[in-house]
């Protein structure tokens, strides 16, 4: 078939490195917890492919699919669920088939359960985990989903300040 145009086989065989709750520390709330980290991963697992690559196309679904998931739920609950849990995140690293297994099961799960945001969290085995994860992973939640209203909030601070600068002249 000769050579292929892009090396995108090469970077989907990658091993994905992502943030991530067992089953067995975050029990109900597993799906939950798992969702916004797991959607930071597929979007930076999505940035290494080119602009009109079928493997971005296909994982840009997996994301919308797990923001509208994420959409369904309670910012400030969500968030206040990921600060409990903060010291049971962990960092995992899977094969490609793996990853997207892994993908499955979460959407599959988030399906078959409504779960809330009751489930207590055990106690942290690692003290000594700084919560440089969380704040990590909180900067992120609000940049996407904060980001357009402060795109919306400077522009019209702008014209607030034009107008006033007008009728001030």
């Amino acid at each position: 078939f000769g050579t292929p145009i892009t090396d995108d086989v090469n970077l989907v065989s990658l091993k994905n490195i992502f943030l991530y709750i067992p089953k067995e520390v975050a029990g109900t709330c597993w799906v939950v917890l798992n969702i916004y980290p797991l959607e930071q991963s597929l979007r930076k697992l999505a940035s290494m492919f080119g602009a009109i690559s079928s493997n971005r196309e296909n994982i840009i679904v997996f994301i919308a699919m797990l923001k509208s998931l994420r959409f369904t739920f309670d910012h400030e609950e969500l968030e206040t669920a990921m600060q409990v849990f903060q010291c049971h995140y962990r960092e995992g690293s899977l094969i490609s088939g793996l990853y997207f297994d892994y993908i499955k099961d979460v959407l599959h799960a988030a399906s078959q359960e409504t779960s809330g945001f009751s489930c207590k969290p055990p106690p942290c085995v690692n003290p000594q985990q700084t919560p440089g994860t969380i704040i990590h992973l909180r900067l992120h939640f609000l940049i996407f989903n904060e980001a357009p209203l402060l795109l919306v909030l400077i522009p019209f601070t702008a014209c607030v300040v034009i107008i006033v600068y007008l009728v001030s002249k």
